[in-house]
């Protein structure tokens, strides 16, 4: 075997060390990708490749069949008996022979193409090794620094340690910057098996990355004293989740929100500063609907069941015109977090669209669903608590209140009465 043979047996031993590709994987790419680029480049010849790395073997022959000499003798798949007695003596008629093909002699379109072919086998090869290695952690976090950042495209190069990850601009949060050297957290969202590109997607637009760390910081979720119900997320503009308490005397919005937002900062610095929306689940379906629009507050509802079982329920919204951009929200896109939080085709008509349309809908009175909403709470705690219990014990006749005066009233009105005093004794 000639030198260039050899160089190029050595180069294919290190690119298998280095991807951790399997040698005889290598091999079988080098074979695919000589064979393919000398047919298409000689389409009626055929080729036998032999590659044996460990032995710094590489032979690549035409397989000719002997014939005696015609008129329309074929030399891309035939010699001639005469020639090939200068290969093999012993050769006869009929029989097949192989031709040795000097790489080095190839044509430079043929070597251009077999280099394209086996770097696309190798990057496919690698692909599966790091699909292997790595399809335990699909919908995974992990912290990871960024390599590169493409100034024309802005996709981003992820360093993971052992590959590298991709993440698309459809998947970054508008509006961050990342910075090559920096450590960020990124959801493993997709790993491709069979890919000539990156085979792992990584993303930070992704809900899934909110939830990692909601329950990362907050340990009742992690102790599964309080559950996420439904989360939905337009990356950059908000995050609506919506939490119910499987344990009395945890009130799930405060715990998950924390003392002075504290918990769900932590949570928000983590995705540029992002808004995270915390609400009650309950499964009034009426009431679930205004605390998901909140903070815009509906006048009422018309639910239409779907057709289909696989179809979406539809939702129709009626609202004071004067709430009708704030329930919509910029780009609808609050709207569009509504429409993912109850899982249904969500549209929004004001009160006198939707009389003018003869439509027929379930009023929403606010103070009446408040009222519901403290009795609801108040019986949930009373029967699991001994203390609530003794409620009675407690009450006091809402008529007294009129003539309860806090302290700042009680010195204002005594500094009229003291004022009124003295203008008297003038007069």
């Amino acid at each position: 075997m000639n030198n260039a043979n050899v160089e190029l047996i050595n180069h294919i031993k290190l690119i298998a060390d280095e991807k951790r590709i399997p040698r005889d994987n290598v091999s079988d790419a080098l074979k695919d990708a000589i064979t393919k680029a000398y047919v298409r480049e000689y389409p009626e010849t055929i080729v036998e490749v032999i590659v044996d790395i460990d032995n710094k073997r590489l032979e690549v022959n035409k397989l000719l069949k002997v014939v005696e000499p015609y008129d329309d003798f074929n030399d891309y798949c035939e010699i001639l008996l005469e020639d090939a007695k200068k290969i093999n003596e012993n050769v006869n008629v009929g029989e097949e022979i192989r031709e040795p093909i000097d790489l080095s002699k190839l044509d430079r379109s043929i070597v251009s193409h077999i280099l394209q072919i086996f770097k696309s086998n190798i990057t496919i090869q690698s692909n599966v090794q790091v699909f292997k290695e790595w399809k335990e952690k699909l919908q995974t976090v992990i912290q990871a620094e960024v390599e590169k950042v493409d100034s024309r495209s802005g996709f981003v190069i992820v360093n993971l340690g052992t590959t590298f990850g991709f993440l698309s601009n459809s998947e970054k949060i508008p509006g961050e910057t990342l910075i090559p050297g920096q450590k960020y957290s990124f959801y493993i969202k997709d790993i491709k098996e069979q890919s000539k590109g990156w085979p792992i997607i990584l993303s930070r637009a992704d809900v899934g990355l909110v939830k990692y760390f909601l329950n990362l910081q907050i340990p009742e979720i992690q102790e599964k004293l309080i559950e996420i119900k439904d989360i939905a997320r337009i990356a950059g503009f908000k995050t609506k989740v919506s939490v119910i308490s499987h344990r009395p005397g945890i009130e799930p919005v405060g715990t998950v929100i924390g003392v002075r937002g504290s918990r769900i900062k932590t949570i928000s610095e983590q995705i540029n500063n992002e808004k995270i929306e915390v609400i009650e689940y309950t499964d009034d379906f009426s009431k679930y609907i205004v605390n998901v629009c909140s903070p815009a507050e509906i006048a009422g509802v018309k639910l239409e069941e779907p057709k289909e079982p696989i179809s979406k329920r539809n939702v129709i919204l009626i609202c004071k015109p004067e709430k009708l951009a704030l329930l919509i929200g910029k780009h609808g896109n609050n709207v569009k977090l509504v429409s993912k939080m109850l899982n249904a085709n969500v549209e929004v008509k004001t009160i006198k669209d939707a009389n003018e349309e003869g439509l027929e809908y379930q009023r929403i009175d606010m103070k009446s669903l408040k009222q519901r909403t403290f009795d609801s709470t108040f019986n949930k705690y009373q029967s699991n608590n001994d203390v609530l219990n003794k409620f009675d014990t407690w009450k006091i006749d809402l008529s007294d209140l009129n003539n309860f005066k806090t302290p700042n009233q009680h010195t204002k009105s005594s500094h009229k009465e003291d004022k009124q005093q003295e203008e008297d004794k003038i007069a």
